[in-house]
């Protein structure tokens, strides 16, 4: 091997590392514009049972493959409710100890998960609720 190739293969191995992850797959610089348009999650329950969905393109898409998910858990097709839906942000589900149930939406996970609690709490549980899910969505 000349001098000359060994050059070019190090700076084709260089190029690779600087454009793409380890798999070969190009990443986004970390300087480069986040991703626009929308990203719908959505969360749905029915009594003990929920599923969620996140970075859907549209709320549709999102509130069917939330309900779809919380029906597959509870082995009972068509029988679960989307509680809250929610684009570019977090979505929480809390349950209370007799099926009481609140929901919210929030820039964090965090921030949803109180709210949720606190809205389920408004329903008088016997026993503090406890936030079930929190799931966001690309923001």
């Amino acid at each position: 091997m000349n001098l000359h190739s060994s050059v070019v293969r190090m700076l084709g191995a260089l190029a690779l590392l600087a454009c793409c992850d380890l798999t070969g797959i190009a990443v986004r610089p970390a300087h480069a514009e986040p991703a626009r348009g929308p990203s719908w999650g959505a969360i749905a329950s029915m009594q003990g049972w929920y599923g969620y969905a996140f970075d859907f393109p549209s709320r549709d898409a999102a509130e069917l493959a939330a309900r779809a998910r919380c029906d597959r858990a509870a082995g009972r097709p068509g029988t679960c409710v989307v509680r809250t839906s929610f684009d570019r942000s977090c979505g929480a589900l809390a349950k209370g100890n007799y099926g009481e149930w609140g929901t919210a939406v929030a820039a964090t996970a965090n921030e949803a998960g109180k709210a949720a609690a606190g809205q389920c709490e408004t329903h008088l549980p016997t026993e503090p609720c406890k936030v079930v899910v929190s799931v966001c969505s690309r923001g």
